[in-house]
C-alpha cells in the first residue's frame, strides 16, 4: 500500500489492483463515469489518487 502515498497518477492495472477488480472493470466505470479518468493527448488513462480514494472511504491517501 506503500504505493499509493508515493504516486500522483494510476494506471488503470495498478488501480484494479488497488480496489481488488479486473482492469477490464476499471475501463468500464472510467466510461460509465463511476471513476473519473484523465487521459493527456493519445496517451493511455490516468486515474487521480482522489479518485480511488473515494472509492476507498475507510483508507487515506
Amino acid at each position: 500500500m506503500e504505493l499509493l502515498y508515493q504516486k500522483r497518477f494510476f494506471r488503470p492495472d495498478e488501480a484494479a489492483a488497488i480496489l481488488v477488480i479486473s482492469r477490464r472493470t476499471v475501463y468500464r466505470m472510467i466510461r460509465d463515469g463511476r471513476i473519473p479518468g484523465v487521459k493527456w493527448g493519445g496517451g493511455p488513462w490516468r486515474i487521480p489518487r482522489e479518485s480511488l480514494a473515494s472509492l476507498l472511504p475507510g483508507e487515506r491517501f
